[in-house]
C-alpha cells in the first residue's frame, strides 16, 4: 500500500488496540525473570577449543554456470580440521562421497552406527520427479551437511585422549534441526559415553557448552531482564532458565528443547536436544551482553558452575566483542576467507576450468575473465 494512501488515524487505532492486548506480556516476563536465582561466576582455567565452520555466503567460488561452495573448519588456535570443495551442481546423493575424504565424519557414522542417508531429513536422496529436467543444486543441503560436519569434528575433538582438561565450545547451542529425531539420540549418547569413559578412566575429562550470540528464550526475555536489572551486576553471573520459562518462549514445537528426559520410556526416542539453558554475562561491565549457553543435560550437578567458570575464563578481558568467548572470537577470524583468499582461490578455478578446453576455447574464456564478469563471489566484505 502506498504511504500516501495509508489511513494513519485508524491504522493508529488499531495499533493501540492490539498494543494494549499485547502489553500485559511484558509484566508477565518481568514477573518471571524476578524468580530467576542469578549466581556470582567465578573464573577456572582450562584450556578451551571451538570449532568453527566458515559461514554461508563467505565460502563461494562463482563464476556462472560454476558454482562451488567451501566446507570449512578451523579450530581456535588457526588449525584447519576440514576443508572440501563441493560443487553445486552434482546430484544431491553425491554429498555422501565426501564421507571418504572427512576422516571426521566417517568415524561420526561409525560412532553412531547409521548409514550417511540416515542422518538428516535434509541431506541425501536423488532429485525428485518434478525436478528430473533440472539440473541439481546442492545449495539447499550445503547449509545442513556443514553443520554436520562441524558436528562431526566435534565429536572427534570429545573421543581423543588429552593431556589436560580441555573445554570444547559449539557455536551454538546444543540442539540441531539438522539431524533425523531418531538419529539425535545416538549423537547424544555418543557424546555422553566419550565423557563417562573418560570419568571412569580416570583420564583428562573433555568438558562441552554449547554457545550461541541470541536465541528465542533471550529475545523473548531482553526487555523483561533489562527492566528488572537481572544481569546488571558488576561481576560475571549467571542463571538457569527454569523449563516452564523456556517453554513460553516457543512458538512451535517442542523439539527444540525435548531432551533424553523427557522421554516416556515407552516409545522411541524422538528429540533433537541434550542441552540445558542457561543465561550467562561473562564480563563484570554492567552493559555486557548476555549469552544463551547450553550445558549437556547429563553433565553432574556438582560439575554445572565449574564449567561456567572455565567459560568464564576464557572470557576474560575479550576484544573486539567483550564478553563473547575468546576461542570463538578467534576462530571465527580464523574462520573468515578474506576477499585476497578468495581471489586467490578464484584464479584456481579459472586455472583448471581452462585446463577443460581446447586453446581458442580457453582463449575466449579468459578474456571473458579478464573483463572482470563476475568471478567470485564470497570472501569477507573488510578482507582482501
Amino acid at each position: 500500500m502506498p504511504l500516501a494512501n495509508m489511513e494513519f488515524a485508524a491504522l493508529s487505532d488499531k495499533i493501540k488496540d492490539a498494543v494494549s492486548k499485547e502489553a500485559p506480556l511484558i509484566g508477565e516476563l518481568r514477573q518471571a525473570v524476578q524468580a530467576l536465582q542469578v549466581k556470582p561466576l567465578g573464573t577456572r582455567p582450562c584450556r578451551t577449543i571451538a570449532p568453527v565452520a566458515t559461514d554461508g555466503g563467505e565460502n563461494r567460488l562463482s563464476f556462472e554456470p560454476l558454482n562451488l561452495e567451501i566446507i570449512r573448519v578451523v579450530d581456535s588456535n588457526g588449525v584447519d580440521l576440514v576443508q572440501e570443495i563441493i560443487p553445486l551442481s552434482e546430484d544431491p546423493s553425491g554429498l555422501e562421497s565426501c564421507v571418504q575424504r572427512i576422516p571426521e565424519l566417517q568415524k561420526l557414522l561409525d560412532i553412531l552406527g547409521v548409514p550417511f542417508g540416515e542422518l538428516s531429513y535434509f541431506l541425501g536422496g536423488h532429485a525428485s520427479r518434478a525436478d528430473a529436467d533440472r539440473r541439481p543444486d546442492l545449495r539447499a543441503q550445503v547449509r545442513s551437511f556443514r553443520d554436520v560436519v562441524e558436528w562431526a569434528v566435534l565429536l572427534d575433538l570429545a573421543t581423543r585422549d588429552w593431556p589436560v582438561q580441555v573445554l570444547l565450545l559449539r557455536d551454538g547451542l546444543l540442539r540441531s534441526k539438522t539431524f533425523k529425531r531418531t538419529t539425535f539420540p545416538r549423537l547424544d549418547r555418543a557424546f555422553r559415553a566419550a565423557f563417562e569413559s573418560q570419568a571412569g578412566a580416570a583420564k583428562k575429562r573433555v568438558f562441552l557448552l554449547g554457545v550461541a550470540k541470541t536465541s528465542a528464550v533471550l529475545s523473548k526475555l531482553s526487555l523483561a531482564l533489562l527492566l528488572q536489572g537481572t544481569f546488571d551486576k558488576e561481576y560475571p553471573c549467571y542463571a538457569e532458565v527454569p523449563r516452564d520459562l523456556e517453554e513460553q518462549c516457543y512458538n512451535f514445537d517442542r523439539t527444540w528443547m525435548d531432551t533424553a528426559e523427557d522421554q516416556d520410556g515407552t516409545s522411541r526416542e524422538l528429540y533433537q536436544s541434550f542441552g540445558r539453558l542457561y543465561l550467562v554475562k561473562l564480563s563484570p561491565l554492567r552493559t555486557a551482553p548476555i549469552l544463551p549457553v547450553d550445558v549437556p543435560i547429563w553433565l553432574p550437578p556438582r560439575d554445572r558452575q565449574t564449567v561456567i567458570e572455565y567459560l568464564s575464563y576464557d572470557a576474560q578481558e575479550t576484544f573486539p566483542s567483550v564478553g563473547y568467548p575468546n576461542c570463538l572470537q578467534k576462530a571465527h577470524d580464523f574462520a573468515v576467507m578474506t576477499g585476497l583468499e578468495m581471489t586467490a582461490l578464484g584464479d584456481l578455478l579459472v586455472h583448471h576450468l581452462l585446463d577443460c578446453f581446447d586453446v581458442d576455447i580457453a582463449e575466449k574464456i579468459l578474456r571473458h575473465v579478464n573483463l572482470g564478469r563476475g568471478l567470485v563471489k564470497g570472501g569477507a566484505r573488510h578482507g582482501g
